[in-house]
Formats: C-alpha cells, structure tokens, sequence
C-alpha cells in the first residue's frame, strides 16, 4: 500500500515552519537535489515550466524517493488535469490566476472526491499504489491531505481576497506580485507602492482566516524580516533556474577575477 508524504501538513500541526522552492526543469535529478538539501516540499511549475504530464509524474517519483511533498502549478484550473495531476500522486496543486472566491471554490471542488467536490473517482491510480482495497480510507485520506493553494496575481483577486480566503478547504494563498505589476502598467515592480499595500491588504485577510499564506522571501515587502516579523509557517525560497543562474555567474566571476589577478601582480 502506497504511503503518501504529508510532510507540510505534519509540520504545520506540530507549529513548524515549511521550506520549499520551485522547480520548473524537468529533471528528476533536481527534484532529488532538492530533496536530498533538507527542504520540505517542492513546486513543481507546470504553468512556466516545459514538463508535461508524463514528465510532472516522473518529478513526483522523485519528490517521493527524497523525502520530500509535491506541489503542482497547474497551467489552469482545468480540472481534468488537476485530476490527473492528483492520480499522479501529487500531494497538492497551486492553480494560477484564481480571480473571486468562486474561483477557489472551484479549486478545492476539482481536488476532492464527491460528495464534498468532483474529483473523479477510481480505485485504479498511482495515489492509490495503482490500486487499492481500502477506498473509503484512501479517498477519505485524499479528502483529508490533499492541498489546495490558489495563486493570487490579478488586481480582482486582491478585490476578492477577503472572501477567498474564506473558501472552505482552501489551504494557502500565494501572492503573485510579478504579474499583478505587469497586469497594472508596473513592467514587474513588485516593490511599487500600490503592489505593497495590495500584498498588505492580503496578509491582512490571511491574518483573520484558516489559510496559509505561502511567502515567496524574493518578492516579499520587507523582505526576509517582514517573514521573520508575521511569523510566516511556510516559505518558499527561490527556483532551480535561479539557482542554476546565479551558480554559474559566480563561477565564471571566479574564473575571470582569478586569471585576471595574476596580470595585474605582473603589472
């Protein structure tokens, strides 16, 4: 019988914090890599990202053989893919672009089995240990662990926030700051005045919900000490590209100032 991860939601109940970072290469080496560093979960971005269906279920392996849980960045709300992506044996799904609370609704809706949403039901998935002979207690599990997170990134949605964060078994927020900038005119300053208070006015409703607010440390106002000063539970800190970047910049950095150096002593 398949054991799924939940190491977010047992960190959260025992009041510890949750690291994680996006991954948007398909490469199960990286998704090991980041497990195999000590972070809690990985974001997989299936909406930025080249990886397809095939590629989001390898990357969940790979999560799972490191220890670690799997959020999927679904391109859309569809939820055939979000079923899918749930099948594959994601532990939750983070869907772009959720406008009102109707929005979340529908996303909490796709992620749970019916009576409480529309997830299609079959005892035959990758969720399941391909199949199973429990199903009241693997889709009641489901039901229980599965993680809904909606990605807040249009002026509407911060319109809506307060009564988005009220949507029953909505578990996290995600402030998407780059888009809202472009959306207004901002050419992606997320440090603008008006993206500021928007993102104030959403930690303002998460503060007076049950949701999460997932705090991504490289957009966040305030930076790393307004994260430490709101006590954020779970944080997600760069990406692979990034991280792959900025790894190889300093290293050519380092290769061009060391053969550099002996030049200029010979001067």
């Amino acid at each position: 019988m398949r054991t799924p991860s939940r190491n977010i939601r047992a960190k959260l109940e025992a009041g510890d914090r949750v690291f994680g970072t996006t991954v948007q290469v398909p490469s199960p080496e990286i998704v090991e890599i980041v497990g195999y560093t000590g972070f809690d979960f990985v974001w997989l971005d299936a909406e930025h990202g080249t990886m397809d269906l095939g590629d989001i279920a390898c990357l969940i392996r790979s999560a799972e053989a490191s220890g670690i849980d799997s959020i999927v960045r679904v391109p859309n709300a569809d939820p055939s893919f979000i079923q899918r992506v749930l099948d594959a044996g994601a532990t939750g799904i983070l869907a772009p672009h959720v406008r009102s609370a109707s929005d979340a609704t529908a996303l909490v809706s796709a992620s749970k089995f019916p009576p409480m949403g529309i997830r299609g039901a079959c005892p035959a998935t990758r969720a399941v240990g391909h199949y199973t002979d429990d199903w009241i207690e693997d889709y009641q599990r489901a039901d229980r662990d599965t993680i809904a997170w909606a990605l807040v990134e249009d002026p509407e949605g911060v319109d809506d926030i307060e009564r988005i964060v009220r949507t029953p078994g909505l578990d996290g927020i995600v402030v998407g700051p780059f888009d809202l900038a472009q959306s207004l005119g901002f050419e992606g300053d997320v440090f603008h005045p008006e993206i500021v208070e928007m993102h104030a006015r959403v930690v303002k409703a998460v503060e007076g919900s049950d949701v999460e607010l997932v705090s991504l440390t490289g957009y966040e106002p305030g930076g790393m000490a307004a994260v430490i000063e709101r006590d954020a539970r779970i944080v997600c800190a760069g990406s692979d590209r990034s991280a792959i970047a900025l790894g190889f910049r300093r290293a050519l950095r380092s290769l061009t100032d060391g053969l550099r150096a002996p030049v200029q002593e010979q001067r």
